[in-house]
């Protein structure tokens, strides 16, 4: 009998200790899911999107094709993204999280590649030509002032070709970039001769990329902070995107894919700042992406 009573007394303590045990278990997984919990929920509640466009242009000219937005077109993507409640900030405003994103707006970063003077050109008269990028965008926030006049231009300057390199005039060089800055718009580096980086070495991806931070930025009066890889084309060691090259120190925080579609937020799992994904403005994309189709 007093054997049977010291089992079960065991037994019984046995099942009292795995049951706390237990407990403790469950007590310590419920901790954890609320962390994780509210760690993703802060980073979610900092804004009403989860992934938002950064749109690529190149040249903006007649005929529409692969890499070209034709003045009219470009004219009905903004007032298409205006209508539909998007706004513009420049890339490097992703650093700061959109600083004056107006609530229920998604932001839209329209980028521009290759610099042609097809995005930014004066004409003879000394006018802004209202068929550029530039003028464009001038013109459509003249008439909305409450679409600011942002926009992040990729801009290469020593290529072959004269119509490239900082948007041609090159007389005038100087005098763009600086109206640029002070319209609010972004100088970014598309490198300095449009370097294919995935057949560079490293010592001269630092000295294009270093070349190209140094020259902007002294014409421009800004600093640079944002890059678009030619072609999408990658180096094989993405840290030459920040350092120094002789007495020339650069960091570039931000870099841009060639496609990818929508962006991710910053604080997102999958938001990474050398690969911002970017949408083509061809009309399969538009349609792809935002369910618009060509008129």
């Amino acid at each position: 009998m007093k054997k049977f009573l010291f089992a079960l007394v065991f037994f019984a303590v046995a099942l009292l200790i795995v049951f706390s045990f237990l407990r403790y278990i469950q007590a310590i997984s419920v901790t954890e899911t609320t962390a994780t919990t509210s760690t993703t929920t802060t980073l979610v509640s900092r804004f009403s999107f989860k992934r938002f466009p950064v749109l690529e242009y190149h040249l903006v000219s007649c005929p529409e094709a692969r890499w070209s937005r034709t003045p009219e077109n470009f004219r009905s993507d903004l007032e298409w993204l205006y209508v539909n409640n998007y706004y513009p900030v420049n890339l490097r405003d992703i650093l700061d999280d959109f600083p004056g994103l107006p609530q229920g707006k998604t932001p839209v970063v329209l980028t521009f590649d290759d610099s042609s003077s097809s995005q930014f050109r004066y004409l003879a008269d000394g006018t802004l030509d209202p068929d550029c990028a530039v003028g464009i965008i001038k013109a459509f926030h003249d008439q909305h002032p409450d679409w600011p006049m942002r926009a992040t231009f990729f801009i290469v300057i020593g290529t072959n070709n004269p119509d490239r390199n900082i948007f041609g005039q090159k007389e005038l060089r100087e005098k763009k970039l600086k109206q640029l800055t002070g319209w609010g718009m972004e100088v970014a580096s598309h490198t300095y001769w449009h370097d294919r980086l995935n057949k560079c070495d490293e010592k001269f991806c630092r000295y294009t990329l270093s070349k190209s931070y140094q020259e902007l930025k002294d014409l421009s009066g800004q600093e640079i902070v944002s890059l678009a890889t030619p072609m999408g084309l990658y180096p094989s060691n993405e840290a030459v995107f920040s350092g120094q090259y002789q007495s020339i120190k650069y960091d570039y925080k931000l870099v841009c894919e060639v496609a990818g579609g929508l962006q991710p937020v910053p604080g997102s799992p999958r938001f990474n700042p050398y690969h911002i994904n970017r949408i083509q403005t061809i009309w399969p994309e538009w349609e792809k992406f935002f369910n618009r189709r060509e008129y």
